[in-house]
C-alpha cells in the first residue's frame, strides 16, 4: 500500500511573517509523522534573524527527526538536516539555543538512550556535532541558562519518575537527582510524568509535573495529579512556593499540588483527566501554572499562581471559552510568555459530543483525523485579566499545536499571536496499528 503523504505546517504568525510579506502559514514538510509536533519540550527557537524548527517525518525508512532554519531577511528555508532516526514516534527532538547562538537538540528515547547534539556554527542548522548519550528515558524537556549551562528532564526508564540532568558549558552531562518517583504500588505498571519548566528572571527554575500512574493492566491512570516545584540552584535543591525544602524524589503530597484524584477511569487506556499545559514566569518572578481538568466538568481550564502567603490559588478560565464556543471543550493546550509580561495560551477545542464518555474525552478522539476542532488564543498582560480570540476555525486538521517558548537565548517577541506550528494530517498510527508498526509493514 502506498504511504499517504502527510502535510506538516509551521504556522509562524504575526511579526515574523509580516516582516517579510509572507502568508500566515509556511510549509515545512510534506511527510510529517502522526506525532510530528507532539511534546511538552520546545520545538522552535528564534535567534537574531533566523527561526529554527525541529520535527519528525515518517517514511518507509522509519521515523526521522529533522531541523531546518528560516532566514527572516531573505525569506528562505535552509535545507533540512537529519538529526537522527527514532526507534518509534516517541523519539522526537527538542531544541534550545545558547547565549552564543549555538543550537542544542535533544532526541528523546522511549525507555532508551536520549542523545544531545550541538550545531557546529552559531545560528546555523546545516551541520551538527555527533550524537552523544546523556541519559535514558522519554519525554525530554530542555533549558539553557545565561552561562550556557543546559538543564534536562526526562521520564526515567521503567516509568520510575522524572530524572534531572545538567551540563555546565564545556563539561559532560551528569544526572543531578530524581525529582519525583512513582508510588511503590505502581512500580510494575505504566506511569507517565509529563513536565514543563521555565526560568524566572533570577534564573530560578519553575517546574510543573504530572503524575499518571496505575497498578495493573486495567488500572492505567488510577492516580493522577498536577504538582509544582522550583529550584534556585540548577536542580540541586527543590522547593515549594513558600521556600520549604522538598525531599527528592518526591510525591505529590510533598509538593504544591493543584489537583489530585484516585479513581477507576472511564476506559482501559484513558487520556489524562488532569494535565498541565505549562508554567510561565513574569518579569516580577511570579509563576503562573496552567492546566486542564475533566474532573469537576469536561474541558475545564485553570490558572494558578501563589498569593502573598505563597499559597497557590487557582481560578477557572473556562467561562471565556464557554461564552464564545458553547458546544466545544478544551482538550489540549500550550502556554508561553512574550517579553516577560504577556501570557499567551494556545488552546485546542473539540466538540462536546457522543465521543466523550462520562464527561471525559476518549482515547479514540485523539487517534484519528478530524477537522472539527477550533484553535483559540487566550492572553493576559497582567495574569489577572484574560481574553480569548479565534486563531483557526474548524475545516482543517489542527493537530498538536506547538508554541515557541523562552527556553534559552530566544526571546518571544511581542506580537498578536506568537510563533507556533502544527501537523494537519491524521493522528492515527500508520496502517491503523500501534506506534511500533513500521510503515514498511502497511
Amino acid at each position: 500500500m502506498k504511504l499517504i503523504p502527510r502535510f506538516f505546517y509551521a504556522a509562524v504568525l504575526g511579526l515574523f511573517l509580516n516582516s517579510v510579506g509572507l502568508s500566515s502559514a509556511v510549509l515545512v514538510s510534506e511527510d510529517g509523522s502522526e506525532r510530528a509536533t507532539v511534546g511538552n519540550g520546545n520545538k522552535i527557537v528564534s535567534y537574531e534573524d533566523k527561526t529554527h524548527v525541529v520535527w519528525q517525518d515518517v517514511s518507509r525508512e522509519g521515523y526521522l527527526n529533522l531541523v531546518k532554519s528560516f532566514d527572516q531577511v531573505k525569506g528562505q528555508w535552509s535545507d533540512p538536516f537529519t538529526l537522527g532516526k527514532g526507534i518509534d514516534n516517541h523519539a522526537r527532538h527538542m531544541i534550545t539555543v545558547d547565549y552564543d547562538g549555538y543550537q542544542h537538540a535533544i532526541q528523546s528515547g522511549h525507555n532508551s538512550p536520549v542523545t544531545w547534539r550541538r550545531s557546529v556554527r552559531p545560528n546555523d542548522s546545516s551541520e551538527w556535532t555527533k550524537p552523544a548519550k546523556e541519559g535514558e528515558g522519554t519525554y525530554p524537556v530542555v533549558l539553557c541558562d545565561k552561562d550556557n549551562a543546559l538543564y534536562l528532564t526526562m521520564r526515567g526508564n521503567n516509568h520510575i519518575g522524572v530524572d534531572f540532568y545538567a551540563k555546565p558549558e564545556g563539561q559532560p552531562w551528569r544526572m543531578v537527582n530524581r525529582i519525583v518517583k512513582n508510588a511503590e504500588e505502581c512500580r510494575a505498571a505504566y506511569g507517565a510524568f509529563h513536565m514543563n519548566m521555565a526560568f524566572a528572571p533570577d534564573r530560578t527554575i519553575h517546574a510543573v509535573i504530572d503524575f499518571y500512574e496505575g497498578q495493573d493492566d486495567m488500572g492505567r491512570g488510577l492516580h493522577q495529579a498536577v504538582s509544582y516545584a522550583k529550584s534556585p540552584d540548577g536542580g540541586k535543591t527543590w522547593l515549594k512556593a513558600d521556600g520549604s525544602v522538598i525531599e527528592v524524589p518526591a510525591r505529590p503530597e510533598d509538593m504544591d499540588t493543584l489537583v489530585r484524584t484516585t479513581r477507576t477511569r472511564v476506559e482501559n487506556l484513558p487520556r489524562p483527566e488532569h494535565r498541565n499545559i505549562g508554567v510561565v514566569v513574569n518579569a516580577e518572578g511570579t509563576p503562573y501554572v496552567f492546566y486542564y481538568s475533566h474532573g469537576e466538568a469536561p474541558g475545564q481550564l485553570y490558572a494558578a499562581a501563589p498569593d502573598s502567603d505563597n499559597i497557590f490559588r487557582k481560578r477557572s478560565l473556562s467561562y471565556l471559552l464557554e461564552e464564545k464556543w458553547p458546544g466545544m471543550r478544551l482538550t489540549e493546550g500550550q502556554v508561553t510568555i512574550q517579553e516577560g509580561y504577556r501570557i499567551c495560551l494556545l488552546a485546542t477545542l473539540s466538540p462536546y459530543n457522543d465521543e466523550w464518555l462520562d464527561g471525559r474525552p476518549t482515547r479514540a478522539m485523539s487517534m484519528k483525523s478530524r477537522k472539527d476542532q477550533w484553535l483559540v488564543l487566550i492572553s493576559s498582560k497582567d495574569g489577572m485579566h484574560f481574553e480569548a480570540e479565534s486563531v483557526l476555525a474548524p475545516g482543517k486538521a489542527y493537530n498538536s499545536p506547538n508554541l515557541e517558548k523562552p527556553v534559552g537565548a530566544n526571546h518571544i517577541q511581542s506580537s498578536k499571536i506568537p510563533k507556533f506550528y502544527l501537523f494537519n494530517g491524521s493522528s492515527a498510527y500508520p496502517g491503523g496499528g500501534d506506534y511500533h508498526q513500521k510503515p514498511a509493514n502497511i
